[in-house]
């Protein structure tokens, strides 16, 4: 598969919440989160989620219950014309140490495992510092859309990402003027 974005979900495509989102009701896009998908569709880009989901660890959520989320997001952003390719979850808690919780590349390696995927042909894009290192370590190209805390990780962090983006439509139009150029 040619031309591949990863996307984390909270931050990055919605609203992040300190209480987790445990519901379909609790899901809300960020500014210019369709515009930016159907940007990047347009240009021939596969959209693919990469998310960690503690709450089915947490018990907040069942696994039905977050492909229910998932679901109607995807038939959301449809609506506007935006396609999502395959969304991967990492379902554990963040003290059970799997491989596939990013900062980890566990989801990332499988993703391209599963869609013949070159990363580093791809980008990584999503609103902390735990996005930007899984997509370094694959060699992706990476995006920054920082959340506050974010924010405060990027300063305290050696590694930096490719681009910051104020939100997802300025990363895909980043995105399509630099493709060429990687």
């Amino acid at each position: 598969m040619d031309k591949v974005v990863f996307l984390d979900r909270d931050g990055t495509i919605s609203r992040d919440s300190p209480d987790h989102i445990k519901s379909w009701d609790e899901l809300h896009f960020l500014p210019n989160t369709e515009q930016g998908i159907k940007l990047l569709n347009d240009n021939g880009f596969n959209i693919i989620i990469i998310t960690n989901q503690s709450v089915i660890a947490r018990g907040m959520v069942t696994k039905e219950g977050l492909d229910f989320i998932h679901q109607k997001m995807i038939e959301e952003l449809e609506e506007y014309g935006c396609k999502i390719h395959k969304i991967y979850y990492c379902p554990h808690h963040p003290d059970d140490g799997c491989n596939c919780r990013k900062p980890n590349p566990g989801l990332l390696l499988k993703a391209a495992q599963e869609n013949d995927i070159d990363t580093s042909q791809c980008y990584m894009v999503g609103d902390r510092m735990m996005d930007v290192e899984a997509g370094k370590v694959v060699k992706c190209k990476t995006i920054l859309i920082p959340s506050e805390l974010g924010l405060q990780e990027l300063k305290n962090s050696m590694i930096k990402p490719d681009y910051i983006a104020k939100d997802l439509l300025d990363a895909g139009k980043w995105i399509v003027k630099n493709y060429s150029k990687y």
